[in-house]
């Protein structure tokens, strides 16, 4: 499907080759796409080439052929082992492992939770024919339990409540430094960082509005474990305002520096609980699970 864009150069984007640019103002455009998709692309109304260096206050232009998204069809089952949790008719509760992306997009297109999930051959809601199954997502990089809708039913149900903030969704982070407050409620908006398009960032204007409980369960000198509340979900939120705050996550690749004596560790950030008002049932249903062997591994530094 073509679709037009438009933007002007702002002071993170000059200098830049405009192929370069282009990707980071949309992030979900690859420069290989970009290369083999784009149709028309002017700079102040004149042709111009992806080379072109961008100077403040240009006027770009494109016409791109998106690539069509992927229908349930195009996505191939795969045998998978999954930890479940739990299973009823309406609903799947996985502990994802650290590693795994959730549904297939460019780069991904195997081995991804969505070919496990198609590879039980279960029912999965078909709401959006690309992801059969996912209501919401929690990164690759990032453990712990997410929810699948098996019918159309419940995945309408459950986009409800995360829309209205009704299921509970708690996290456990080891940390780098000692984190002052016992607790804190972290309110700030959350938006694409201008310098790198794989990064989110704490930003003044615009962004979306995001709140984060912490409470700290442990720490010492040179690491905080802590409970976290998810009261909104944003990408990468919680790494973000903890990076934001000057206590990085261990074992963030992206929003921490190299650390020699942790440099094999996981994302150590765990979604361990998970709850919500069941209407179907007409009980409240609650899941839990331990944190997994490598953040227990770290763990007995703080204890010790």
């Amino acid at each position: 499907m073509k679709k037009k864009y438009a933007f002007f150069v702002n002071e993170f984007l000059q200098n830049k080759r405009l192929d370069v640019a282009i990707t980071e103002k949309f992030s979900f455009i690859t420069r290989s796409s970009l290369k083999n998709s784009i149709e028309l692309l002017t700079v102040n109304k004149k042709n111009q080439k992806l080379s072109y260096k961008c100077k403040l206050g240009d006027e770009i232009y494109f016409e791109y052929d998106e690539p069509p998204a992927l229908e349930k069809e195009d996505i191939k089952p795969e045998k998978i082992d999954l930890d479940i949790i739990f299973q009823d008719q309406n609903y799947l509760v996985i502990n994802k492992p650290y590693g795994m992306v959730v549904h297939p997009a460019k780069g991904n297109f195997s081995g991804t939770l969505v070919n496990a999930l198609l590879g039980l051959n279960i029912d999965l809601s078909d709401v959006d024919k690309s992801r059969p199954g996912i209501v919401h997502r929690i990164d690759k990089e990032t453990s712990g339990l997410i929810i699948i809708a098996k019918n159309n039913k419940s995945h309408v149900y459950l986009q409800e409540l995360f829309k209205n903030r009704e299921i509970s969704k708690k996290y456990r982070a080891i940390v780098k430094g000692y984190f002052k407050e016992p607790s804190i409620l972290i309110q700030n908006n959350i938006g694409r960082d201008p310098n790198n398009r794989l990064k989110m960032t704490v930003v003044e204007n615009g962004g979306k509005y995001s709140e984060t409980y912490v409470t700290v369960i442990s720490r010492n000198k040179e690491l905080s474990y802590l409970d976290i509340d998810l009261l909104t979900g944003r990408t990468h939120q919680i790494r973000v305002h903890l990076s934001d705050m000057g206590y990085p996550i261990i074992g963030d690749k992206i929003y921490s520096r190299k650390s020699l004596k942790y440099k094999d560790a996981p994302l150590c950030l765990v979604s361990y609980r998970l709850s919500f008002f069941d209407i179907f049932s007409n009980k409240l249903l609650d899941f839990a699970i331990d944190e997994p062997k490598e953040m227990k591994i770290i763990l007995n530094n703080i204890k010790n």
